[in-house]
């Protein structure tokens, strides 16, 4: 799951194409939208490595957008 953006006290999460309302009191301290979550026995950690190969594909993806052109 992914952070979406962040508004009024909450965070917005994209889980498998479902937007999620998660209050940032429940999500780990310096949260920013982009990032990478995990939920495991009731509770939300980042996950630097899907991070970042989140961050690879997307980076792919534009590469070969621009290459096209």
């Amino acid at each position: 799951m992914v952070i979406d953006r962040i508004e009024n006290g909450y965070a917005v999460i994209e889980n498998e194409g479902i937007m999620l309302d998660i209050p940032l009191s429940q999500l780990p301290d310096g949260v920013k939208e982009g990032d990478m979550l995990t939920f495991e026995n009731g509770i939300y950690f980042r996950d630097e490595l899907a991070a970042a190969e989140h961050r690879e594909k997307i980076s792919a993806r534009l590469e070969n957008l621009f290459k096209r052109k």
